[in-house]
């Protein structure tokens, strides 16, 4: 088994990934974070309307940095929220957990369980050529249930006063053809 380990590097890093994921899962710092939204090292800055999010410490590669903070509910359920949201900026965040299609409702704020804050993930910009955090899926426990969290790694060293920018994965094409004058979605 360990000489079939040293010859499979895809495998071991398959295997240090996981690692990797159950140590964040079980970091009672992290844990907390994302209970009492206390991140620490960013602040909300306005760059004109929206706000958006920079760094007021440096983040090495694969550091944690945020949450995208919401109810997490089923991707359907997202998808009516943002028929009926009439050209406004949708705070919802579409991901898979396995085989289950669900979304961060970010949308309605404040949140029931932070309502006097103004969480950071749902303030960071898109950018597909500068992003510099990328969002992954991982599992939780809180008080014993478990629940779906996205979390924000950083990708590249983010130095003190930069803004924090992750690909939407969308582009302007994304849209039928209705988003052809969004060129924001070109940076």
């Amino acid at each position: 088994m360990d000489d079939q380990l040293s010859k499979d590097g895809g495998h071991c890093q398959a295997l240090e990934a996981v690692n990797k994921t159950k140590q964040i899962e079980n970091d009672p710092f992290i844990l907390n974070c994302v209970a009492e939204q206390a991140w620490t090292g960013l602040a909300l800055k306005d760059f004109g309307p929206p706000k958006g999010v920079v760094a007021t410490r440096t983040f090495h590669p694969d550091d944690i940095v945020c949450d995208y903070h919401g109810q997490v509910i089923t991707a359907s359920e997202g998808r009516a929220i943002m028929q009926n949201l009439n050209d406004e900026a949708g705070y919802m965040f579409f991901f898979k957990s396995g085989q289950k299609s669900l979304c961060v409702d970010a949308q309605t704020f404040p949140c029931v369980c932070h309502p006097q804050i103004d969480t950071f993930g749902r303030r960071i910009k898109h950018s597909s050529k500068a992003a510099n955090v990328k969002p992954f899926c991982c599992t939780l426990t809180f008080d014993g249930q478990q629940k779906e969290v996205v979390l924000f790694k950083a990708l590249v060293k983010i130095p003190v006063d930069c803004e924090l920018k992750f690909d939407y994965g969308v582009n302007r094409k994304s849209f039928r053809g209705e988003g052809l004058d969004l060129e924001w979605l070109d940076e």
